[in-house]
């Protein structure tokens, strides 16, 4: 019996030796294969990994690496943190600097418990085998090599900290320049709030709203109450929908008559216009006259030019939401606004945003009720925690 137990130790042993073993050489090669490809493909396809030297205006535009194979690396050495800032934005290098410190911060645990950890339980001496012996089972509980496991701890603890300190404080260096840079305070963005929940007494009159805020100093410039224009909303979605595709139909077009003309200059023959694409008015198949796609979708998207324009000239036809932009005439009052409690009801008022941009903004979310919008969100969390937990 004990040298079949044996055996089978043994036999676990080998087994999770070659797993260990053939798993870490297929990750090396995939990283190979990777990195090589990275290498090789990056100065063949700028569209992909460059588009930045010639895509974007002059004053964003990155300089070009070179066509060498390992060019990229002392590249992305030198470049200097004031131009990634001013290239690609402060988000995109916060993100970027937060790669790069916990890239820092495993690669100092990991030489360090390479050197300290490792051979502690190397020669910790419990009589572990194969690769319990790299873990801290080799090592006796009554062993005094435990104190270096706990002093690393510490340390461990502590070095992360101290990079955790350091990242704030740079964080709240960048912060202050950021908002008191002249090229981002001189943007209509950095002194406006968005204000959700309003009571409907302000939502009602500009002029109670703009007094609410005007105690803030500097005033308030304007106050823009949102609308609910979910009906020009469906006719922008649809004129930009029939937009696309008379874009794509024109691209197929002009691709096909390329396609033809050169093949009738190598035969040295008479060009033939391609012929134009037909479609039907109706969604209905089959049904009704086939006409002509460009003229009736170009046709159709002026009609819907001139109704957006219609229904866009006169915003007051629109119900007001529960929900302003409030534009300042100095930046710090914006920053005051929104850490004001500003009503004493519960959930009114709320949620004050700032320098927010149309592009984040969910439009059809603005009206939501306080409530609505607490109950959503504790579905949401609750849906979450439920997916973590099966």
């Amino acid at each position: 019996m004990a040298d079949s137990s044996s055996a089978s130790d043994d036999s676990g042993d080998d087994n999770s030796v070659s797993t260990f073993t053939s798993s870490l050489v297929f990750n090396i090669v995939v990283a190979a294969v990777i990195f090589i490809a990275f290498c090789v493909l990056r100065p063949r396809f700028k569209r992909v990994y460059a588009p930045r030297t010639y895509a974007v205006g002059k004053e964003k535009r990155s300089p070009s690496i070179g066509a060498k194979v390992l060019a990229w690396i002392p590249a992305v050495l030198k470049v200097d943190e004031d131009k990634i800032i001013k290239r690609v934005g402060l988000d995109t290098y916060m993100f970027l600097r937060y790669m790069r410190s916990m890239f820092v911060i495993f690669v100092v645990l990991s030489f360090l418990s390479l050197v300290t950890i490792l051979p502690v339980n190397i020669t910790g001496g419990a009589g572990a085998t194969e690769l319990n012996v790299l873990t801290i089972a080799n090592v006796p509980s009554e062993s005094t090599k435990l104190w270096v496991h706990i002093v690393f701890f510490m340390l461990f603890v502590a070095w992360v900290l101290r990079n955790i300190f350091v990242e704030l404080q740079v964080y709240t260096r960048l912060r202050i320049w950021w908002l008191t840079n002249p090229s981002h305070a001189q943007k209509i963005g950095s002194s406006t709030i968005m204000v959700s929940s309003l009571p409907q007494a302000l939502a009602d009159s500009d002029k109670k709203l703009e007094s609410t805020f005007d105690m803030f100093p500097g005033g308030v410039r304007q106050v823009i109450v949102n609308r609910n224009c979910s009906d020009l909303e469906e006719i922008v979605e649809e004129r930009d929908k029939l937009a696309a595709k008379l874009e794509k139909l024109l691209t197929s077009y002009a691709a096909t008559s390329e396609k033809l003309h050169k093949k009738a200059a190598k035969k040295n023959s008479t060009y033939k216009e391609p012929k134009r694409p037909m479609m039907r008015e109706s969604k209905v198949p089959f049904k009704g006259p086939k006409l002509d796609a460009f003229e009736f979708l170009a046709s159709k998207i002026g009609e819907l030019n001139k109704r957006i324009s219609e229904l866009g000239g006169d915003p007051t036809q629109f119900k007001r939401q529960s929900s302003a932009f409030v534009f300042f005439n100095k930046q710090v009052a914006a920053h005051m606004a929104a850490q004001t409690v500003l009503d004493y009801k519960p959930f009114s008022m709320n949620l004050v945003s700032l320098d927010v941009s149309p592009d984040d903004i969910i439009w059809s979310n603005l009206n939501l009720n306080p409530y609505d919008r607490r109950i959503r969100g504790y579905i949401s969390m609750a849906a979450t925690v439920g997916l973590v937990i099966v």
